[in-house]
């Protein structure tokens, strides 16, 4: 003889009944980003093109800093920088550059593709801002000795016939980038077929 308790007990343990499951996303046709980099596939594929990417270049401070070490107003010649370029944000002052291109390739392939790519050219991803059919990537464009850094934003969505992706790089503070955002969006949208490959 069972208990009430024993019953519920049994029952809780006992199969679900069976029903129809939604089909299985492939990570080629994902647009959510968290499902997509959760796959370890991708993951994986990431984190080789992150092992890929060369050494990081001598940034705008350390730039200025080797010529300020062999320059006796070295110290003057830094702080005018930081003053004009902290006058140049304050005015509002940015350069960029931005290009749209669509591929006839799922919209997961496409985003793994990009994601690679900022990886290799050591773009740190600062946000994701997610939607029903793509997402929009941020990343830091690192300083060099041309520039002192900007924001890289590619937005990934997909389309009837493939995916396209829109790539703006801006350069807050600056006229003039000595071309940086325009190689930098550039070298983005020629590595995607690349990667694909």
């Amino acid at each position: 003889m069972t208990s009430v308790g024993d019953q519920a007990t049994s029952s809780s343990l006992s199969e679900p009944a069976a029903g129809p499951s939604a089909p299985a996303v492939s990570w080629e046709d994902e647009c959510r980003f968290e499902a997509l980099v959760a796959d370890p596939s991708v993951a994986a594929t990431i984190a080789t093109c992150a092992m890929r990417a060369g050494a990081p270049r001598e940034s705008a401070e350390e730039f200025l800093g080797s010529w300020a070490g062999a320059l006796i107003v070295g110290g003057a010649m830094l702080r005018g920088a930081e003053r004009g370029r902290e006058r140049a944000l304050r005015w509002g002052l940015q350069t960029g550059k931005s290009r749209t291109e669509e591929f006839a390739l799922p919209i997961g392939r496409v985003t793994v593709a990009v994601l690679c790519s900022l990886a290799r050219k050591r773009l740190l991803l600062q946000g994701v801002e997610q939607r029903p059919d793509g997402c929009t990537l941020t990343a830091r464009i690192p300083s060099d000795a041309r520039t002192f850094g900007g924001v890289l934003r590619v937005s990934v969505d997909r389309t009837a016939t493939g995916t396209v992706v829109h790539a703006a790089a801006e350069i807050p503070g600056q006229l003039f980038d000595w071309g940086v955002s325009k190689k930098t969006v550039a070298t983005l949208l020629t590595d995607i077929p690349v990667l694909l490959a």
